[in-house]
């Protein structure tokens, strides 16, 4: 059984706002969907858990938040070139930021507080973590980390720009060989939540809660 969570887009959102008030260098969609790859990757190695639930693919530029990458596309068709939003996330996102249509990268930066509420106390923990060692780093920086971590080597196959590849969250441990008891230990969770479990709140419940 493959490890699987379900995406928070009220998590999610709120992250990407928390880290847009530190007012990062070049935090445009590419530095948001690595600096929450880190996010992720980290409180699950040490939470059992992702902020985001969100699931990763393998793109040539790196790991990819993928519901998150379609939606920021979403924000900028709508900033940018002035479309109607198709999805209400998308809307909420486009009010919540503040896009410069003058630059092919536009950074981002907060147009309201994030809902704190949203994330836990170990989220906030982990977040500040990523934006004090990753924060400053620079495009080139975050490909050259973000391409050598296994969890994308093991995904990516072939130099297609046109295709992706689901990446699989035990592979997020294979740096980590003396985390191998806790990987289990989530596997087994997740497997005996869904068959105890409400169907709709299975794949939610790890060894740890959103409360850490």
């Amino acid at each position: 059984m493959q490890l699987r969570f379900v995406f928070d887009f009220e998590a999610t959102k709120a992250a990407i706002l928390y880290l847009a008030s530190k007012h990062l260098p070049e935090y445009d969609k590419y530095k948001v969907c690595k600096l929450l790859f880190l996010a992720d990757r980290e409180h699950l190695l040490r939470f059992g858990r992702t902020i985001t639930g969100d699931t990763y693919h393998a793109l040539p530029f790196g790991p990819a938040p993928i519901e998150t990458l379609n939606l920021l596309d979403g924000v900028e068709f709508v900033a940018i070139e002035g479309k109607e939003p198709q999805d209400h996330r998308v809307e909420e996102l486009v009010r919540s930021l503040k896009l410069s249509a003058e630059e092919r990268y536009p950074p981002y930066e907060a147009h309201a507080a994030p809902d704190m509420d949203a994330l836990s106390e170990s989220d906030i923990l982990v977040l500040d973590q990523v934006a004090a060692e990753h924060g400053n780093k620079g495009f080139e920086e975050l490909k050259k980390l973000t391409h050598s971590m296994a969890a994308y080597t093991r995904a990516w196959h072939g130099d297609d720009v046109r295709r992706n590849f689901r990446m699989s969250f035990e592979d997020f441990f294979a740096e980590v060989p003396e985390k191998a008891d806790f990987l289990k230990e989530i596997a087994e969770n997740q497997f005996l939540a869904q068959v105890f479990a409400d169907p709709t709140e299975c794949l939610t419940a790890t060894s740890s809660v959103r409360s850490t």
